[in-house]
């Protein structure tokens, strides 16, 4: 291997790594490291570490924008959770063999020795064996300060207010009861400590849990040492105790409290992967676009808890647009306004998104995006704008559902496509070998009728009657052949066209069987033919395609069968059809060529003298016209020896008392 081709394959090996943030110089750090990966051809992963941290409405909106970026650059987005950074990213990176980190240098600067590392400084501390590509930050960051700490204060509800007050003054009063039953202050600090770690549990945020635990001192402080309703104590070590007690419900509240986030945050992440396994897995079994559309709807509107607007592609066209609603008994059609629709036809005509969020038609109702496979759009998906903007994680399972749908309508056309090139490629096949049967073996009985015809006519005086009678024999016995070959011919082409129109119409059996007999080969006359059908049985039928499946099931019975033999016709009821049977008792057909006795060309190994006029075409038509009639055509053994063709037609729905009277 060359020096140049070892490179190249170092290139392919590479995958890098840009961590994600709020932070207004993270697009500078996407782009530097978009351009590392096009350089380097290698591979790019886009990493946000969530942390259970609450942030700004705009930091949240900055995000997104920050993740919709980096998908553009053609980053892999991956989200993860952890408490620690540094960690998250180390561990993934590990396990994703990433070789370059990209990141921004920290705006945090340490100012004594006891100062915290940076997330830079830890991150080359966790991964000493990648390489870290520090981008340094020349933006003004003064007007932007990202909050510090994982406290989230959140606003205070009148519902948790008086909730933490009732808890508290439970407390109190469970403190006095059993103070008066001589327990010790340290029982009654426990039940305090209770009380902080239920406020925990009940209310939203850290406000309550610190909030409760500087009340509980101050109550403990107030209702339960002496001198009572008084913040002063007689007792000298009570001011330890008061901070040991502020402490540790301080610590026992925020670790609850943090408990509590972290399973919020697992079991949304939890119900967000199940949506997508369980979308993945309903558009596997939908097979139309339709079905599609409407399970990732259902789907969306189940994570979003949102009314979802769709529209998809039909015939080249947007189609008026559907909503699915959250609440079934919701018919608001607010979203299907014709301002909407126009945006939602942009989106499909310029493979963009749209609306809320984005660069265009930011007044609109709601974020449309394209449900697209590369240059291919499929549909239009709109999400309505509520108030509360898409976090990062959800508006990755947002895009991934979408591009699930994206994929599996991809498939389905592909699908489609394949079908139809098959079906182009059966016909062609169709057609050669219809040229092939046509300019080969129909030209032995040609060649046989124009050399008898060339005989009578530069040597009629020299024949003799008997001669002669042969060869009028022969030009005839060709010509029926060449009639009949020509006739299914026309009827299969006309029927794999789809241009064989039917006429159905109520007929006789009996009479349709007699009248098939008079359309067969004279060759007739040298078999028993015998014929048994019930009287009076009336079949919905096209008369004259019928007449062509018994003469071709006849002619059949005549051609594999040694003269003298008997062909027996039998019609009946059966199950509530008509039954049809032609039997022969000639030597049959082999077990190993039944499988095959249907399809068009399919000549067998047969000996008969000449069995070469055949095309293989006959059978094949039969059982074409007999299922264009709801019917089956089955080909069974007779006994002791022959085989049987058995066919079924739909009896007519006209009673005998409208047949008209003779």
């Amino acid at each position: 291997m060359s020096t140049g081709e070892f490179v190249e394959l170092n290139k392919e090996n590479e995958h890098i790594l840009v961590c994600l943030s709020s932070s207004p110089s993270n697009e500078k750090i996407i782009r530097t490291a978009a351009k590392m990966a096009r350089d380097m051809r290698a591979r790019f992963t886009a990493l946000y570490v969530q942390t259970g941290k609450r942030e700004r409405e705009s930091d949240k909106r900055r995000l997104e924008a920050h993740v919709q970026f980096a998908k553009e650059s053609g980053a892999e987005i991956v989200m993860t959770h952890g408490e620690n950074v540094p960690v998250q990213i180390a561990e993934y990176a590990h396990l994703s063999n990433v070789t370059k980190i990209v990141i921004g240098q920290s705006s945090a600067k340490r100012n004594h020795f006891f100062s915290k590392q940076t997330l830079t400084e830890k991150l080359i501390e966790a991964v000493p064996d990648i390489d870290i590509h520090i981008i340094p930050d020349a933006m003004n960051l003064d007007n932007y300060r990202k909050p510090h700490g994982a406290v989230y204060v959140g606003k205070p509800t009148m519902k948790d207010s008086l909730l933490t007050l009732f808890i508290f003054a439970v407390c109190t009063l469970i403190g006095l009861f059993i103070q008066k039953l001589q327990f010790t202050d340290t029982n009654i600090v426990t039940i305090y400590i209770l009380g902080v770690l239920l406020t925990s549990i009940l209310t939203d945020g850290y406000l309550y849990s610190i909030g409760g635990s500087v009340l509980s001192v101050f109550l403990f402080c107030f209702f339960l040492t002496e001198p009572r309703m008084s913040f002063q104590t007689y007792a000298v070590g009570y001011p330890v105790t008061f901070a040991i007690m502020l402490v540790c419900s301080v610590l026992a509240g925020t670790l609850s409290a943090k408990l509590k986030m972290h399973a919020r945050i697992y079991s949304q992440l939890a119900f967000r992967t199940q949506v997508l396994f369980d979308t993945d897995r309903l558009l596997q079994k939908a097979r139309s676009s339709k079905e599609m559309l409407r399970v990732t709807c259902t789907q969306l509107v189940r994570l979003l808890n949102r009314d979802i607007v769709a529209y998809i592609v039909e015939e080249g066209k947007l189609s008026q647009g559907q909503v699915f609603y959250k609440n079934k008994e919701e018919t608001d059609q607010q979203f299907l306004i014709p301002e909407e629709q126009k945006i939602a036809r942009w989106v499909y005509e310029n493979n963009k998104r749209a609306g809320v969020g984005t660069n265009y038609f930011k007044n609109a109702k709601c974020l449309y995006l394209a449900i697209r496979i590369g240059d291919h759009v499929y549909g239009v998906i709109g999400i309505p704008a509520n108030k509360d903007v898409f976090d990062s994680v959800e508006y990755s399972i947002l895009l991934s559902v979408v591009n699930e749908c994206a994929l599996a309508m991809e498939n389905l056309r592909n699908a489609i496509e394949k079908e139809k090139n098959a079906v182009l490629a059966k016909n062609e096949q169709l057609r050669a070998d219809l040229l092939r049967a046509i300019s080969h073996d129909l030209r032995t009985p040609l060649c046989s009728i124009s050399g008898n015809a060339d005989m009578l006519l530069n040597n009629g005086a020299c024949l003799d009657s008997k001669t002669k009678q042969q060869i009028y024999v022969d030009i005839y016995d060709d010509s029926e052949w060449l009639i009949g070959v020509v006739e299914n011919l026309l009827s299969i082409t006309r029927l794999n066209d789809g241009r064989l129109k039917f006429k159905f119409t109520d007929q006789l059996l009996d009479e349709v069987i007699a009248e098939s007999l008079r359309h067969i080969s004279r060759k007739h006359d040298e078999y028993t033919i015998v014929t048994k059908c019930e009287e009076l049985i009336l079949v919905r039928m096209d008369v004259q395609l019928i007449i062509q499946v018994l003469v071709n099931l006849i002619d059949n019975a005549i051609k594999y069968t040694p003269k003298g033999s008997k062909i027996c016709i039998r019609g009946m009821k059966c199950n509530g059809k008509a039954q049809i049977c032609v039997e022969d008792n000639g030597p049959g057909i082999a077990d190993e060529m039944k499988p095959y006795i249907f399809e068009m060309f399919y000549t067998g190994k047969s000996t008969i003298a000449d069995s070469q006029r055949s095309l293989g075409l006959g059978l094949s038509l039969c059982q074409s016209i007999i299922e264009a009639h709801d019917g089956r055509l089955l080909l069974t053994d007779n006994t002791p020896r022959g085989c049987i063709f058995t066919f079924t037609l739909p009896l007519s729905e006209v009673t005998l008392s409208q047949l008209p009277t003779t």
